[in-house]
Order: structure tokens, then sequence, then C-alpha cells
């Protein structure tokens, strides 16, 4: 009985096995290729990431100033960049990984010190290769260009992980260390794929579609303002709002807006990128995930209006031989969307790369400043209006003070606090008993000193303050600064002193540490016509910008806009000679402004010794001493200097004014009033466009600006007259 039970044990037991050797048999035998090329696909699936398109920027009009266009780029693994160019011990880790990850390449060498040295023959070739596709230059002196980039590449990943780390806690890999970088850019449809043809042979090495920013014919007057791209940097990985997002994080060899509208419309334009799998026979193995591209961003700007004014400010400033440069920037009253924002000198953005060392060593003109919102300047009689204004609402001064004028606050000190002197001789201005309106319209020093004097500094700054002076504006530009409202406060931290008579003076008639950029000025002049402050809009998306009365009573409002109106349409007005401008039943109104500016350093003498210790001074093109010393040593690392013996060597303008004096810039703010039937301001009409101009060491406002506010005012008027009728509160200008 146990016998035949063991038996038919057995006999289970041998058909069992029977069959699983029958099933070995068929799966490695009879279907073992088919197999084996599945688990070959399996171990191929990459998944192929699918790039999106960055949004493109539009004007008012619809105007396309800069796109996205298809281009090629040559990228190289991560692991091969670091084993060429990175420490000792990276760089031996990061080669034996290379040599382990493509050990087949190599199979005849006999030993890990021969497969290095065909690698680093590989690696020649790849350079040379790569350098002759660049068709920039020859291939010994690009070779040495593409290291310099591949040296980029790699500190560009090592702050990454440092910065991670910071975030972290501990020090790990990045997900950049396994990817491929960008060493060569910019490829179109020919050369990409003659670089595919030519780099075939290392497969360390990818061509890879991207994209680059084209911009609309005659894109300078634009370049501040629409902005550059740059390379992700370690700061923006470690801060990335989307770090958990594999589809959207910042990637280091990808790149962000750093400056103008690409960087304040970043989250906008920037898309998300997509994903595809493929098996080797090019099947999709997981669900397509679609790139999603950028959006599409409006800035309020009216194309046209801007190259306007930008060539008329170029014309001016190059008939001033002193002047730097300016601004220029247009507002709706109403909405406070910008609607010109100009800086001059500017530059091609298309060419920015290429013309970049000269942009930087140009310190004279500074074309790489962004003027309208990155440099303030004191406003100068811009502000007499918001001072008038402070004493009015404080009850310092009514309608009915009058000051009496002499031409000096003080008959027996005759050098300090005086009025303004008459262009071409050496008297001051006496402008005799006047109110309000009349200091307005003659711009009375010496009014504004006893004003000042009355209000203080307390309420005069807390006034500023409600007028935007030392305030962003919320345009949202990263460029942009605050400028300066100089209170008791600020006088203690900043200045370490305490508030003196004077400072009540200068602050009335916009000197002293009072700054304001040329965009606030705008918005100060919208103000002006329109009694409400409201933040300012460069960028459509849809948010509302808060917006507030300001005090005053429409009597005291009333003085204010009748001593402005007076001041360029009255002859006795400072601006009359040179800015007076009536048109179409409109009229210029406006307040000129002079305010003193020192020279600014353009290059510096650095006294060092050779490394043979021979003593040299060298001359190095900076606009602070700082910048100099670093960019000396970078150029001379093998020199000693000492730092406190680097002095100024030239300055900008290198001459004193022609007329003597001090320098100064030269200012106007205004704004086009309706007039009625009779030629006399319609005061029940609120203005709708405002505007400030600004050229650098240009020195008289009303002489300077003057001539060319009403060029301006010629423009506005040529290119919105027919707008300016209509009584829409959504009056969108130049929109078809």
């Amino acid at each position: 009985m146990f016998e035949t039970r063991l038996r038919m044990l057995l006999a289970l037991l041998s058909a069992a096995g029977a069959v699983i050797v029958l099933r070995l048999v068929e799966l490695q035998v009879v279907r073992g290729s088919y197999y084996r090329g599945q688990a070959e696909r399996a171990l191929m699936l990459t998944p192929q990431e699918l790039p999106f398109v960055r949004g493109s920027i539009l004007d008012r009009t619809g105007e396309l100033l800069v796109r996205d266009q298809t281009c090629w780029e040559v990228t190289v693994d991560y692991g091969v960049i670091a084993a060429e160019v990175g420490g000792e011990d990276e760089a031996e880790e990061a080669l034996g990984q290379v040599l382990r990850r493509w050990r087949t390449r190599w199979p005849d060498a006999a030993s890990p010190e021969a497969r290095e040295r065909l690698f680093r023959d590989e690696l020649a070739g790849m350079w040379a290769a790569m350098a002759r596709e660049s068709a920039l230059s020859t291939v010994p002196l690009f070779v040495a260009e593409l290291g310099q980039q591949a040296r980029a590449v790699h500190e560009r990943v090592k702050r990454i992980r440092s910065a991670v780390a910071a975030r972290r806690g501990f020090d790990g890999p990045v997900a950049e260390e396994r990817e491929a970088h960008a060493i060569l850019s910019g490829l179109d449809a020919r050369r990409q794929i003659s670089a595919r043809e030519s780099l075939k042979a290392y497969p360390w090495v990818h061509v890879e579609p991207t994209s680059t920013r084209r911009y609309a014919e005659d894109a300078a007057p634009f370049a501040h303002v629409l902005g550059r791209l740059g390379r992700v940097d370690a700061e923006s990985v470690a801060s990335d709002p989307n770090a958990g997002d594999p589809f959207a994080h910042y990637k280091a060899m990808e790149q962000m807006g750093v400056s103008g509208v690409e960087y304040a419309a970043e989250q906008l334009l920037r898309g998300r990128r997509g994903r595809l799998t493929l098996d080797r026979d090019d099947n999709l193995v997981e669900p397509l995930i679609e790139a999603e591209d950028g959006r599409e961003v409006t800035v309020t700007l009216h194309a046209g209006l801007q190259r306007r004014l930008y060539r008329l400010l170029g014309e001016t400033v190059r008939a001033l031989p002193e002047s730097s440069g300016g601004a220029i920037v247009v507002l709706d009253v109403l909405t406070r969307e910008v609607l010109a924002l100009v800086s001059y000198p500017s530059y091609d953005p298309a060419r920015f790369e290429e013309v970049y060392p000269a942009l930087r060593d140009d310190t004279d003109r500074l074309p790489l400043r962004f003027r309208a919102v990155q440099s303030a300047y004191a406003p100068g009689s811009t502000v007499k209006p918001l001072a008038c204004l402070a004493g009015l609402t404080s009850g310092a001064i009514t309608l009915d003070t009058r000051e009496t004028c002499t031409g000096y606050l003080f008959e027996d000190q005759r050098d300090s606090w005086r009025c303004w002197q008459v262009h071409g001789t050496d008297l001051r201005k006496a402008h005799g008993s006047i109110n309000v309106v009349d200091a307005l319209r003659g711009s009375c020093n010496v009014f504004m000193y006893r004003l000042g004097e009355r209000v203080g500094v307390d309420r005069l700054c807390t006034d500023f303050h409600m007028f935007g002076v030392g305030r962003l504006t919320g345009i949202g530009l990263p460029e942009e600064v605050k400028g300066v409202n100089p209170t008791p406060g600020w006088l203690a931290s900043q200045r370490g002193r305490p508030v003196y008579p004077g400072h009540a003076r200068l602050f009335a008639i916009g000197q002293g540490e009072m700054l304001m950029t040329p965009l606030q000025v705008a918005n100060l002049m919208a103000t002006y016509a329109s009694g409400r402050y409201r933040y300012v809009t460069l960028i459509r998306d849809g948010a509302e910008k808060p917006e507030w009365i300001l005090p005053g009573s429409p009597a005291q409002w009333a003085a204010i806009r009748r001593g402005v109106y007076e001041v360029v349409n009255d002859p006795e007005g400072t601006a009359y000679k040179h800015a007076h401008f009536v048109e179409n039943g409109y009229a210029l109104c406006g307040k000129t402004g002079s305010a003193t500016a020192y020279p600014w350093p353009t290059s510096y003498s650095v006294p060092y010794r050779d490394a043979t210790g021979d003593a040299r001074v060298a001359v190095v093109r900076a606009g602070a001493r700082q910048p100099a010393i670093d960019r000396f040593v970078a150029q001379h690392p093998e020199a000693s200097l000492d730092p406190d013996a680097v002095e100024v060597a030239s300055k900008w303008p290198p001459y004193p004014p022609a007329e003597g004096g001090s320098h100064s810039h030269a200012w106007f703010g205004g704004y086009l009033q309706a007039l009625d039937d009779h030629g006399q301001p319609d005061w029940s009409r609120e203005p709708r466009l405002a505007f400030a101009v600004l050229i650098e060491f240009g020195g008289s406002g009303g002489r300077t600006s003057g001539p060319l506010a009403r060029k301006v005012a010629a423009e506005l008027l040529e290119v919105f007259g027919s707008a300016l009728d209509e009584e829409s509160p959504q009056l969108a200008f130049g929109l078809p």
C-alpha cells in the first residue's frame, strides 16, 4: 500500500517536473528571443521631456513685441562635464561612473587606464566637432569657449546643490547631476541636422529642441521694459514655488526671466513641460502628457508711442553734450496704465550677449540703466504743488496767505536761501507779494522756504508719503527703486543727523535728500490732475489696483491746478516761453524743475604690483570703487594692491557746466487739460494723459525739458486725440 502511494506521488512529481521543464523550454528556447526583446524594451524605456513654448508679450494694440522661436541646443550629460572640468575627487568619481556606464564602447581595452585614454580621445573629438558646428569662430578658439561654458555649467550645478542642501538640511545629489546641460545653443534647423550627424558617435551628447526669444523690429525702445532671460540660478532653484511639480520646477539648463516684464510676468509666461514615453519600437507605453505653453502677456504700453518718444528723447539728449541720457513716462490718469516707459540710451535686445561688454563698459552713458524706474533724482520744483497742498490742508497757510519775495530769504545772507537766478544775469528773481497761485506760476523758492518752515518736516513727509514719495508704484518691475522720503526717522537712521530748519526749506523745493523716479513724478502729475492717488499698471493681469482720494477742499485743489496751468499758459509762467502748448482743444499744464546733480565716477585708477614686483597703475572702467576692484582682480589675479589706494580717474560729465555753477537734471512734469469753447480750462473734464520728462545733466528744466514736453504733448494728441473726447471709464487707448 505504501509503495503504491509512493509510486503515485513520484509520478505526480515527475509529471509536474516535466511540465515545468517543457514551460522553461518554451520560455527560453521556443519564445526566448521574444521575451529577451520584451525585457530589453522594458529596460530601455526613457521618458522624453516635451518642451513648452514661452508666452509672447504684446502691446495694448496687439503688436507682438517678443515671442519664442524654435531652435535647438547641444547638451552633454553632466557626468561627462564633471569628469572633464570637476575638482580632482569629483572628476575621478564622475570618470569612474562614465567608464562603467559606457564600458561596452571599448571592448578591446584591457584596463581602466586604457578605457580612460580612449574616452579622453573621444572627448577631444567631441569638442572639436562641436566647435565646427558652432560656426562662430576657429575651432581651437571655440573649443576653449566651449570649455568655459562647461565650467559655467559645472559651477551652476554646484551652487544649486549647495542651495538645495541648505534648504534640505543635508547634502545629497540633485536632479541636475543626472541631466544633460546645454553647451551650444541657438542652432537653426539646418545646423541642428548637421550637428546630429557629426555628434551621433557620442552617446552622451544630445541635440534637443528648445526656443529663443525673437523681438519685433526696432526693439531698442523696449529693451529695458521687456527685460531679459537668464539661466536658472541656485537661488531660484532653492526658492522655486513649483519645486514639487516635476513638470514645472526649474532645471539648471533652463532659462527664466531675470529683469523687466520677463521677470515680473514669469509665472504667466512660463509653461509646463510634457512627457512622452516610448519603447524601442516607438510604441506609446505610458499616457502622453502634453506640454502646456506659457500664456500671452499684454502690457499697457502703446508701441507706436514708445518708439516716437524714444526718438524724440534721443534727439534731445544727443544735442546736449553734457547729457548722459533721460526718461519719459506717460500715464493714463484714470486707470494709471503706463502708456510709455522710455529710457535712453538703450540697446538692441536681440544682440545683448554680443554687445554686453561694450554696454557694461559704457560708464558715461550707462545704457544698461532702466532710468524710468531704476534711477532716483531730486525732483526739484515738480513737488512745489505738493508742498502747497500740504500747507493748505494742514492749515499752515490759506488761499489768502501772501509772502513777499525780494529774491532772498534773508537780506543779510545773500549767499544762501535765494530765489532762482534770472537766466543770463547775476540777478535773483524778486516776485514781490504773492499767494499760492502766484508762487506756483513763478516757481518762487522764497515762498516755498517759508511754507516749509511753517509746515515742518513731519507734515511735509506725511503728505509726501500719501502722494507716493518713497514707495514703490505697484508696477511690479524688479528694477524699480523706492526713491527717498526723508522723514526724521530716515534722516536719523541713514544720515545720522537731526532735523534742522533748513531741511523743511529744501524739501519744499524738492531738494536735499528727497529722491523720486521719473515714474513716480509722472504719477505725481496724474495725482495733481485727478486728486486721487493710485498704483500704476503695466501688465494686464486682471488685478484691480487700489486708489484713494487725497485730502483738500475743491477750492484748494482748484488753486493748485490754476497755478500748474499758469506755469505753462501765462506769459509770466516759468515754462511759458519754452513749453506753451495749445492744440485741438487741449492745453499743456505742468511744472518745470531743475535739481542739483553731481558727476558720477566712470573709471578708477588702480595702483598695483605685478607678479615681478614692479609698480604699475591700471585704469578700470566702472561706476563704483568695489566693482572696479573686483574687475581688476579678475583680470589680474597675480597682482597685489591696496584697496584704499584706488581712486576715481574720471567722471561724467567730464567738465563743469558751460554757464558755471553746478550741474543739474532737467524735469518737466505735466498733463493735458481740455479747454472749453472760449479757450479756457474746462475743469469739469478730468485730464486723461499725464507724463514726466527727465534729462540728466540737462540744466534748466524750462529751457531743456520744456521744449521736449511740448513735443511730447503733440505726439500724445496725434496718437490718442480722438479717444480723449470719449467719456467711457473703460477708455482703452489704441485698442482695435
